[in-house]
């Protein structure tokens, strides 16, 4: 049935869903075919949401990504909440999974390729899509894939939680584990989501049996992917490395970036040497994410109510905060009592930096360079500050490492990074919540921690000689996932 939306002609539905539908419309004031996203009116009634709602759009509508279907219009009328976007026919990728099984592992990894340049793209600009699934991936002619629904599942999660009946357990498929948990999420929950569906296209299936979300929940944060070889054999074995690390546990041991796994996943079909693979993950009842907690138990047993009374789960946390000027912290975010303001740097994440004010720097010592430098790591496009000196990505294997500084005011992080290391030539940066690592605090008063640093160190005793050689508020930290955050070490 035909029926007018605005300047719109509705001709056909494409979809429905609990968030709303997806029609094919005539655009009369451009005279094109168009596929318009109605949102249910209850969104539009939420003046919050509705905010969001712009806001997100207006970003993904700035995206110029050829895997990225173009949004030309949104906004609201007649009561709903609209997107309108260039109309492509296709079929999605759930759909073709479902009529003809699992794909050939050089046209899966076609894909796997298509959908992390869409996403390079958009973590690029500080957006991140948290819904990556195979009916969110459109295939059209000679194999082209599209990633739709960029940045309004975000925007939904944040806001109000809701996606419809059915929805919640369909993208509790693709989850990422520190979803299920109370501390912040990044670009990682992305690949994740990628490695899931690459291990889709690859088995015809998903990676966990649950059809509960108890079931799903438990075996996202507890549970080893399933060896791709049990399910069809054949596959080159390389994928299983591929897949395992992309499906990691803890953020910090995935692959840095979505382009790096579908690196990873070429160079196994090509035969080349790959990383080896992450030992088995035995099941276990703590916290997956980088900060363990024994909250987590509650807090799942909450999450699974919830989604079986409402068929919806939102874990989103905002990485926005603020912090207090002038405040004197340690890297890893405790009030330091070495630590003077001017040493303290203070700073934001943004993809486009503001400008600051002038930072009068403390005196300091110009420091040797230091005893070891770890190899340099690929940092994601939204957390590096765009320096001379990338940023750093150090693992969390026990290494030792010496601070000299900590960044923690947004809308500074760049100004006084860059202090800090112009003040210590040889010395490195870190994001705290790239890292990963639980002895170091990711945020203070809601903000990020940035932390220059000199190392990493195979000893204590390494790093006790670097702190004597800078001197001043220097200390020494060990780099794991279960030392307190709080606790600083003695030389």
């Amino acid at each position: 049935m035909v029926w007018e939306y605005g300047p719109y002609r509705v001709e056909s539905l494409i979809a429905r869903g609990g968030m709303g539908e997806v029609v094919r419309a005539y655009d009369t004031r451009h005279d094109r075919m168009v596929a318009l996203k109605l949102l249910a009116a209850r969104f539009a009634e939420d003046p919050e949401y509705r905010e969001r709602f712009r806001r997100e759009a207006h970003a993904v509508a700035r995206l110029q990504e050829p895997h990225i279907i173009p949004i030309h219009a949104y906004g609201e009328l007649d009561g709903r909440l609209y997107l309108d976007m260039r109309l492509v026919d296709g079929q999605d990728l759930a759909a073709r999974l479902r009529g003809g099984g699992p794909l050939d592992p050089g046209e899966a990894v076609g894909i796997v390729e298509q959908v992390a340049q869409a996403l390079g793209a958009a973590h690029a600009q500080n957006l991140v899509h948290r819904d990556v699934k195979p009916s969110n991936v459109l295939i059209a002619d000679a194999g082209f894939a599209y990633l739709v629904d960029f940045g309004i599942a975000r925007a939904l999660d944040a806001t109000t939680g809701l996606t419809g009946t059915g929805a919640a357990i369909g993208t509790l498929d693709y989850m990422a584990p520190e979803r299920f948990g109370d501390g912040p999420t990044d670009y990682r929950v992305d690949v994740y989501s990628l490695a899931c569906l690459l291990h889709e296209c690859l088995t015809g299936s998903k990676p966990f049996a649950g059809t509960t979300a108890a079931s799903l929940i438990g075996a996202h944060l507890n549970q080893p992917p399933p060896s791709l070889d049990a399910l069809r054999p054949g596959l080159p074995p390389a994928l299983n490395a591929v897949v395992a690390r992309g499906m990691a546990k803890n953020p910090a041991d995935r692959f840095a970036s979505a382009a790096e796994l579908a690196a990873a996943a070429r160079a196994a079909l090509a035969g080349h040497a790959l990383p080896a693979p992450l030992p088995p993950v035995a099941p276990r009842p703590t916290s997956v994410h980088a900060v363990a907690r024994p909250r987590r138990t509650l807090w799942l047993v909450a999450a699974v109510a919830v989604v079986l009374a409402t068929a919806a789960v939102s874990a989103a946390v905002s990485l926005a905060g603020r912090s207090t000027p002038g405040t004197a912290t340690s890297a890893d975010g405790t009030p330091a009592e070495r630590f003077t303001p001017a040493s303290a740097a203070v700073t934001t994440t943004s993809s486009t930096p503001t400008p600051s004010s002038t930072t009068t720097a403390a005196p300091t010592t110009t420091s040797p360079p230091p005893v070891s430098v770890p190899p340099a790591v690929v940092a994601p496009p939204g957390a590096d500050l765009g320096l001379a000196e990338p940023m750093s990505v150090p693992t969390c294997d026990g290494a030792y490492v010496t601070f000299v500084g900590a960044a923690v005011e947004p809308g500074r992080y760049r100004t006084d990074v860059q202090r800090l290391l112009s003040d210590h030539p040889g010395a490195r940066y870190l994001h705290s919540p790239t890292t990963g690592c639980g002895s170091l605090r990711h945020q203070l008063d809601g903000a990020d921690i940035y932390a220059v640093y000199y190392g990493t160190f195979g000893t204590q005793d390494e790093a006790c000689a670097q702190r004597a050689a800078v001197g001043g508020d220097a200390y020494v930290k060990r780099l794991d996932r279960t030392t307190p955050p709080s606790q600083l070490l003695t030389c």
